[in-house]
């Protein structure tokens, strides 16, 4: 008689992990994303400018080093320009971002941060800095 209960028992669990389970995937599933803010919504804008800094370090070592770049770049929408900062080891994205210059590209702002899909295809996620930078 005891097996019988003990295995009462654990059949009623499962039921009721089972129900728990299929009670959040319903909820889940019910539930819709709030919609995204107007500044996160893609935008095309054009870019006006882009300036390449090599970024220096100051230690040296008898091994060879990796080249960074800052690339500062100004995104020009709906009549306000974005000034961005991008940081890269990666020379076709340089290049990338170099011929996109006075062309139309769609970027997304998100708080403090400016993600630019370049011509390419490439997508850069970059800083918004000051615009004495660009």
């Amino acid at each position: 008689m005891a097996f019988h209960q003990e295995l009462g028992q654990g059949v009623l669990a499962v039921v009721l992990v089972t129900g728990v389970f299929l009670v959040a995937i319903a909820y889940a599933q019910g539930t819709e994303p709030p919609p995204a803010s107007s500044s996160e919504s893609p935008q095309i804008g054009k870019v006006l400018s882009v300036r390449k800094v090599l970024r220096n370090p100051y230690f040296f070592s008898r091994y060879p080093r990796i080249h960074y770049y800052l690339l500062y770049f100004a995104v020009r929408a709906s009549g306000q320009t974005y000034c961005s900062e991008y940081e890269t080891p990666v020379l076709d994205e340089i290049d990338d971002l170099f011929s996109a210059k006075d062309k139309d590209v769609e970027f997304v702002l998100k708080g403090k941060s400016l993600t630019l899909r370049t011509p390419k295809g490439r997508k850069l996620k970059a800083h918004l800095v000051d615009e004495k930078q660009c």
